[in-house]
């Protein structure tokens, strides 16, 4: 599997704001702070449809000029390739090559076999595959092989038009679609695939630090958790390292409201009891 290192442009230019993004799954916070106007793909957890209410509390004056791109599965290979120009563009191009065959072949090419080595047909592997994933469940690597929640035939093929619902295209070529679309800002970029970590120290430059991990009672990740007592043990480390920490939760985090932080609830949820996160409360915490 690919290491997932993230390094970027901008060698010598001094970062006026750094954005941390730990657990950052599919990252639709940050590519929205880059620029793109699309979302890269439905994602169990996505915040692409609070970005717009998220923006207003991170407090952010400047564009980003550093990005930290955390997670502890194939995103945090796959998120470098997505946002630095020369890679999309090879993605791309793989992509198109996935596209021109049948997708069920692709998908049982690729499920349960092991992942490729290289970057960006690791990148492309992992796409196709989360593309065609039912409801946007995550697709994981176990034992070094592809593990997807399921081939969804609709999204494979499309479906033909009806009285009662429009036509729905084949995501694979709409995804190649969105890639085509990112004009995304240049960034110094650092992290990769690997756990939320706490600081190496105080912060340096101005710092926002935000960690969306995995909501209490929500369905499960195929790779890495986070269970609630880290997730107050890492906000608390980069809070005293001298960062402003922002949390995404299904509930305000009572332990760091107890400790002055405030809590800001974007939406009361649907009232039901489905794990799944869309329907749930979204609240967030946030650093004094």
């Amino acid at each position: 599997m690919p290491s997932g290192d993230l390094r970027n442009s901008l060698a010598g230019e001094v970062p006026s704001v750094r954005w941390v993004e730990l657990c950052a799954g599919s990252a639709s916070l940050t590519l929205h702070l880059l620029g793109a106007r699309r979302s890269l793909l439905p994602y169990q957890g996505s915040k692409w449809r609070f970005r717009k209410a998220l923006e207003p509390l991170l407090g952010l004056a400047e564009p980003l000029t550093e990005v930290v791109l955390t997670d502890p599965g194939p995103w945090g290979a796959v998120l470098p390739v997505v946002i630095e120009a020369g890679a999309r563009a090879s993605l791309i191009e793989q992509l198109e090559g996935l596209a021109q065959r049948d997708p069920r072949e692709v998908y049982e090419g690729l499920h349960r076999q092991p992942v490729a080595h290289d970057a960006v047909a690791f990148a492309a592997e992992y796409l196709f595959l989360q593309r065609l994933a039912f409801s946007g469940k995550a697709v994981g690597v176990v034992n070094g092989c592809w593990s997807s929640p399921g081939f969804n035939t609709s999204s494979a093929y499309g479906l033909a038009g009806t009285e009662r619902f429009g036509r729905v295209n084949p995501m694979v070529p709409s995804l190649i679609r969105v890639l085509r679309s990112y004009e995304l800002r240049p960034v110094l970029l650092g992290g990769g695939q690997q756990p939320a970590g706490p600081p190496a120290g105080p912060v340096e430059v101005p710092t926002v630090v935000y960690l969306d991990p995995p909501y209490v009672g929500s369905t499960r990740y195929p790779n890495g958790d986070l269970p609630r007592d880290r997730v107050v043990e890492l906000a608390r480390g980069w809070h005293r390292a001298g960062a402003r920490v922002l949390i995404s939760e299904g509930e305000a985090v009572p332990e760091l409201l107890a400790e002055g932080w405030t809590a800001h609830c974007l939406t009361p949820g649907r009232g039901d009891a489905s794990p799944f996160r869309g329907k749930q409360a979204e609240w967030v915490t946030r650093s004094p």
